[in-house]
């Protein structure tokens, strides 16, 4: 019961990422995993079961293990001159980087993916479903809204859903939430902050700040 209300909420967070005002999302996001958080609560899950409890030592070298990984691949990749031709820059990429991608993205698919869905499918079916079954539904939560070949719409789900499995693996390891999404956000930040200091470096357009 409670793992087909998440699908259905995130069915509905989905469609207003789509159609909302994406000003909103920031607000939108925190509000909606707080709901998610309100039903598990009602549900009987513990606090523990998603992955809400204090950071021990384990946790915290966990996720700067993670941050500190991806800030050494982001720097290894945009080494390569190709990557550094076709990457495209976000107007506002420290806004997007420290507001956008942690309020709007990260919390909410944290919160759903690796703490409500993931604690509901594991009572009912145990934790190796729950961490296949979040990681599949996190790679068709990315499939694309616009029109797309084929191949990247394909390319994108399993990237993400490979992902997602990720995130669910370092999340159990790691003892709570805090360690995917540490490295979610970096994963999505860094990018975009990296990508914003190639374009400035080459005195090319497109970064408000």
């Amino acid at each position: 019961m409670l793992t087909a209300a998440v699908v259905l909420a995130l069915v509905g967070v989905r469609l207003w990422n789509y159609r909302g005002p994406r000003t909103a999302q920031p607000i939108t996001g925190p509000l909606a995993a707080a709901a998610l958080l309100l039903l598990a609560w009602a549900a009987g899950l513990a606090v523990s079961e998603i992955g809400l409890t204090p950071p021990t030592t384990t946790t915290i070298l966990y996720a700067l293990g993670g941050v500190l990984t991806l800030a050494a691949f982001y720097a290894l990749v945009l080494t390569f001159p190709r990557t550094r031709r076709t990457a495209t820059p976000s107007p506002r990429p420290w806004r997007t980087a420290l507001i956008d991608i942690p309020l709007a993205t990260v919390t909410f698919e944290e919160v759903a993916f690796r703490g409500v869905l993931w604690a509901a499918i594991a009572a009912d079916a145990g934790p190796a479903w729950a961490t296949g079954g979040t990681a599949v539904l996190f790679g068709l939560w990315h499939l694309p809204h616009q029109r797309e070949r084929p191949v990247v719409v394909i390319g994108t789900v399993v990237f993400t859903a490979a992902a997602g499995f990720v995130l669910a693996v370092l999340c159990r390891a790691g003892g709570g939430l805090l360690v995917p999404f540490a490295v979610h956000w970096a994963a999505n930040a860094f990018g975009v902050l990296a990508v914003a200091a190639v374009h400035r470096a080459q005195g090319k357009p497109g970064t408000g700040e």
